[in-house]
């Protein structure tokens, strides 16, 4: 009782000064440190851990001693099975397994416990926790994360995959988080490289990669139940079973269920996001021989949930003659007696509208439903060739009703991989890679748009016929491609000039549809200066694809009234509607960035790491979304990344980040982004089986673009707290507060579709895990 009451006082103390320093450290862009109890993150250690510590004054060695580096990394494999053993080392950006922090690169590896531990819901809210990443919430169901942005919109640059399959939309250039997401008990980590990875991962490897791993079918023996409920009727439920199939032969299914509750604007209105999203999964791994590995795998998802589209700003009357006064497009609402039949009622709001503006909003079902499989064979030869080869195929389909814009992708992946041991320093990994995809795209028009309209040549004003037609959609993306092919291939060609020195160059040889022919080579430097201390260095050059909205899709996004009677100009039955719209752009083949990174990893001792990354992004063809046009821009990006991990004593953990971005378009500084992000984390166990968290993130303010509607987002800090009870191995329960320091804010909404963004409000959160 009486050690209880001192951990008490002192996590008392220690939270008030970690508070002070904290926000101390935000406006001096300080790092924030932490760390959690019990993972094993591969930049931190355990935290039961009891091996001793170093000497705070680095001390000569003999040759034999191991550095805190290499005492870190053992620490963690005491803790393991022998099953996990064999999955510590990371791929990285060398197209080989090697240790941590050994990388030439900036990488975070997100374990299950950084989800569980600190009261997330879901892996990708767990990413709010990676210096670099911004994590933010729209709807209920929407969760976006930026990777080192420079565009501050939905749009993803980088490349996100699972098990190796991409799941970035060729579409719209988005990420569905929340549709590609697997239960916990299945997930074995997310490797996450900040910074261009496409010498080995190929196309929109822009801004990162991150690759979510799951575990094998025989590390999830038995059965597991995770149901999340949240103070609002959110509720999340897993269920996970595993079992033998034979000799050498696992298998696991598991189903997912996700219920959304409706949340509310920031306005107070409803915000109709409410809705549901289901999953089911398997997996079957066997040992076919001694050296060679089989995995069959796949899901199905299903969700179904509305959205909104904001007509609020669509309608315009054409003042050019001056009738209504000096500005030349004058908002409808102001004329009532001109506004359609098709028009939805307005909409009551305290919401500050725009001067004339009325809002109007017309909501659509937005259904989604996803498949999967993956066949994987792996193993290594008599000559220590280690190799895979994977085959994907998936159907997507979805309809955004709120556009009347439907399509479905069916798509065919085959991906070869090796890598080989040439003497005892070089390393060589290579592949080839062969996709084929197809779409069928249908788009309609909505009720609100049916009257009778003047198509123009986009981007002008011009008519393109002069016969009112009322078959003019939102989205039209016409006779465009529907077929696309890629081949690519890469090699990767590593050398450890001595024990500390390590280069590394290769390229990635592509031939696409979309992209055409293009080589993104890409250069890495490694030096243990001591042990330490790793400095490192890169060079890379990425490409991203634009999406099919941004290449080939016309949008139709307002409507103008324009008088035919100069006498009676303001008489409704005078006059006729005119459509106002903007074309993709099919010559928009790919953005370019040349990337140079630098980096410095030090570990003084085993239970303190600290790492620095520097990066410039030139960019060229850089697109922004939006009406009137989808822009190439050339824009220059410069920041970092500070990490750190530090355990003072073995029943406390930090660990946290922060990090500075400016990014300039065309010479001129954008506001799209926070500039400074920050995150800090402190884990205490004040039993064996109990743990207290503390979780803070920062994000700095920033300005949602839109040709009509910006939305500032001002800087706000949020603070979790929760409680975290493991009497077992079997049985975890969490009680968390989310988002305390206010009683809601908003993060975010899609830009050009959405009138203002949803609140994020302060929540409580019940986990329960069950382990059978």
């Amino acid at each position: 009782m009486g050690r209880f009451l001192i951990l008490i006082h002192q996590v008392l103390f220690y939270t008030r000064s970690v508070v002070i320093v904290s926000v101390f450290g935000f406006f001096l862009f300080g790092a924030f440190p932490s760390s959690v109890p019990g993972q094993v993150p591969l930049n931190g250690i355990e935290a039961n851990a009891t091996l001793p510590k170093l000497a705070l004054v680095p001390i000569e060695r003999n040759q034999d001693a191991l550095t805190p580096f290499e005492k870190t990394e053992l620490r963690r494999l005491f803790g393991l099975g022998l099953r996990e053993l064999a999955r510590r080392p990371i791929r990285g950006v060398l197209g080989y397994e090697q240790e941590y922090w050994r990388n030439p690169a900036s990488v975070y590896v997100l374990r299950p416990d950084d989800v569980s531990l600190n009261g997330h819901v879901l892996t990708v809210e767990a990413f709010r926790g990676v210096p670099g990443m911004h994590v933010t919430r729209g709807t209920g169901y929407d969760d976006f994360a930026i990777m080192r942005n420079f565009s501050g919109s939905s749009t993803e640059k980088f490349l996100a995959m699972v098990d190796g399959r991409e799941v970035l939309q060729i579409m719209g250039g988005t990420v569905n988080a929340t549709g590609e997401g697997v239960p916990l008990e299945i997930l074995d980590r997310v490797e996450i490289i900040r910074g261009p990875g496409a010498s080995i991962w190929g196309t929109n490897a822009v801004s990162g990669v991150y690759n979510v791993v799951t575990k094998s079918a025989a590390a999830t023996q038995g059965d597991s139940v995770r149901l999340v409920l949240r103070d609002d009727g959110t509720f999340l439920g897993d269920y996970v079973h595993g079992g033998r199939a034979g000799e050498d032969a696992f298998y696991r299914i598991w189903f997912r269920d996700q219920e959304y509750a409706e949340g509310t604007l920031s306005s107070g209105l409803p915000a109709k996001d409410d809705g549901y999203f289901r999953k089911v999964g398997f997996r079957y791994d066997k040992t076919l021989s001694r050296d060679i590995d089989f995995t069959f795998a796949g899901a199905l998802g299903k969700r179904r949930v509305d959205h909104v589209l904001d007509l609020s700003q669509r309608l315009y009357y054409d003042n050019s003659a001056g009738t209504l006064g000096a500005t030349p497009l004058v908002p409808i609402a102001n004329l009532p007696t001109h506004i359609p039949g098709t028009w939805p009622s307005s909409r009551a709001s305290d919401l500050s509208m725009p001067a004339g503006f009325t809002r109007y909003e017309y909501w659509g079902e937005m259904p989604h439903d996803a498949g999967h499989l993956r066949t994987k064979l792996s193993g290594v030869s008599d000559s220590d060739l280690e190799w895979s080869l994977a085959f994907y195929a998936e159907q997507y389909k979805t309809f955004l009703g709120h556009v009347g814009h439907r399509w479905e992708r069916k798509e065919y992946d085959i991906d070869f991989r090796a890598n080989t041991i040439l003497g005892d320093r070089h390393n060589i990994a290579f592949g080839l890679a062969s996709r084929h995809m197809n779409l069928e795209v249908e788009d309609v028009v909505t009720p609100p748009w049916n009257f009778p309209v003047i198509d123009t040549i986009p981007g002008t004003t011009t008519p393109s016929s002069m016969v009112p037609t009322s078959d003019i959609p939102i989205l039209d993306y016409g006779e465009n491609p529907t077929k696309f092919d890629r081949f690519s291939a890469f090699f990767q060609d590593s050398y450890e000039f001595t024990d500390t020195l390590l280069l590394s160059a290769g390229a990635k040889f592509e031939e696409s549809d979309l992209a055409g022919t293009g080589v993104q080579p890409g250069a890495r430097l490694s030096w243990a200066v001591n042990e330490y201390n790793v400095l490192w260095s890169a060079y890379s050059r990425a490409y991203r694809t634009p999406s099919l909205v941004e290449r080939y899709t016309k949008v139709s996004y307002a409507r103008v009234w324009v008088p035919t009677d100069p006498a009676d100009p303001l008489n409704p039955a005078k006059g006729f509607w005119m459509n106002q719209s903007f074309a993709g752009n099919p010559n928009n083949e790919k953005e370019e960035t040349d990337a140079f990174e630098i980096g410095w990893r030090s570990q003084p001792w085993v239970d303190f790491t600290v790492e620095l990354s520097l990066y410039h992004y030139d960019t060229t063809n850089a697109i922004f979304s939006g009406p009137p046009i989808y822009e190439a821009h050339d824009v220059k990006t410069s920041g970092g990344e500070f990490t750190f991990d530090y355990s003072p004593f073995h029943y406390w953990t930090l660990k946290g980040g922060a990090s500075r971005t400016i990014s300039k378009k065309e010479g001129v500084e954008t506001n799209n982004f926070p500039k400074t992000l920050a995150n800090f984390s402190s884990h205490i166990r004040l039993r064996d089986d109990l743990t207290f968290t503390q979780n803070f993130y920062y994000a700095a303010e920033r300005t949602i673009p839109s040709a009509y509607n910006p939305q500032f987002i001002p800087a706000h800090l949020r603070m979790d707290l929760g409680f975290i009870w493991r009497p077992d191995e079997s049985l975890e329960i969490g009680l968390f507060g989310r988002d305390l320091l206010d009683p809601h804010h908003p993060e975010n909404m899609y830009q050009d579709l959405e009138l203002e963004p949803a609140r994020v409000e302060r929540s409580l959160l019940l986990s329960i895990t069950k382990r059978f």
